[in-house]
């Protein structure tokens, strides 16, 4: 007797029980149903979230001030235009998580301490010798030269210059899947050139999509550095604005005199305070001041809201004084804002923002009524899909 079959939600074709085959009409009909429902709740389990279960504490791989920048299971990106030391900044982030604690190590203070971390490096546009910097430089920064090794033991790198997008995919799996030990951050320098063009649509969100699926099945976070478009603080392409929405932090660096600046461009955490630095005569990156005319973060708000508009100013128009005096992007400026508000530093009424000193008024001016309109022989617009004329409105089913 031929064995009865039904798909599985996959579209595999699955054999009933054998007991199948001794029923008929409606027993054999619900008895088929029941089965088909168990293949359907077997394939959904995976992706219903149990609030019973117990999740471990998040460990952040990389944090900035204590703030959580780079976290397992998550995808991230380090975006700038060209030559405002992306690689510079994402190898000394990285460096700086694994450095051994030593006063004779000269790295970002600012960046907490992981020294259980396995990193793997993919360069998909430098040559050898740029590379082999970038290796000496993570291996100096985290203390692994101090120690007399010839390079950071826990830092495997990937040079993929010659090879095609689809290829350098391939070898950047492959290496995850079946390295002796697993790794705990990757970065991508150059992520672009995974793909062939970053304008498409649909290439760029399969590319994005399967590296935050790699992310969480080998729970690891993943670094993407990508250029911004010339003169903008936006990534390039349709493979920016998908990696922006998806990424757990975008990290947004550019130059600013002789030095870069650092910003929290988008963060689902909590966002770290903006940070500069430069580069040393020995080619290592160091902090330095910000090259605000020796003011801080708080100082420069407040020196714009008091000389350029009395103390007393809209938020937007503050906001947007911001973006064009100081250089920062638009959510930035807002943080800074509303971080000053918190803390009484500013102090915020209706749609404007003022200084602790400056005297609001108690009640703003109401604004003009809007005068009736004159009956019109205008037929009454008809509804759309059974409501007035909505800006949404629903569809007619």
């Amino acid at each position: 007797m031929q064995k009865m079959t039904v798909t599985d939600p996959n579209g595999k074709i699955v054999a009933l029980p054998e007991a199948y085959n001794d029923l008929t009409g409606k027993a054999l009909e619900r008895a088929i149903k029941d089965f088909e429902y168990d293949l359907m709740e077997e394939h959904l389990a995976p992706y219903i979230v149990d609030m019973t279960k117990e999740l471990p504490e998040q460990h952040p791989l990389i944090s900035i001030d204590g703030s959580c920048v780079c976290s397992r299971g998550n995808i991230s990106a380090i975006v700038g235009e060209a030559k405002s030391k992306k690689t510079f900044l994402t190898s000394a982030l990285v460096a700086s998580a694994m450095a051994i604690p030593s006063r004779l190590i000269n790295n970002f203070k600012n960046v907490d301490k992981d020294m259980n971390i396995n990193v793997l490096w993919v360069d998909t546009e430098q040559g050898e010798r740029h590379v082999r910097k970038v290796v000496e430089r993570i291996s100096e920064m985290t203390g692994a030269k101090l120690g007399g090794a010839v390079a950071e033991p826990r830092l495997t790198t990937l040079m993929l210059r010659e090879l095609e997008p689809a290829q350098r995919y391939k070898i950047m799996v492959d290496t995850i899947y079946h390295y002796p030990l697993p790794f705990d951050l990757i970065v991508i320098d150059g992520i672009a050139d995974l793909q062939r063009n970053t304008n498409d649509l649909e290439e760029s969100d399969a590319l994005v999509g399967a590296l935050m699926a790699l992310s969480t099945k080998i729970d690891a976070h993943i670094i993407c550095v990508l250029h911004t478009n010339p003169g903008s603080d936006k990534a390039r392409g349709h493979l920016g604005s998908s990696l922006q929405r998806k990424a757990e932090s975008v990290l947004f660096v550019h130059r600013a005199e002789d030095c870069s600046i650092v910003e929290p461009q988008y963060c689902r955490n909590e966002p770290f305070e903006r940070f500069a630095f430069n580069i040393s005569e020995e080619g290592i990156p160091q902090l330095c001041d910000l090259p605000t005319q020796g003011t801080t973060v708080g100082d420069e708000v407040v020196e714009i809201l008091t000389n350029a508009f009395g103390g007393v100013v809209e938020r937007a128009v503050l906001v947007k004084k911001l973006v064009s005096q100081r250089g920062l992007n638009h959510s930035t400026a807002q943080m800074r804002i509303h971080r000053l508000i918190d803390k009484g530093v500013l102090i915020a009424k209706d749609n404007l923002v003022c200084l602790p000193t400056v005297q609001l008024p108690q009640s703003m001016p109401e604004a003009m009524p809007e005068p009736t309109p004159e009956p019109t022989s205008e037929p009454t617009p008809q509804p759309i899909y059974g409501t007035s004329l909505d800006l949404f409105p629903e569809p007619p089913f």
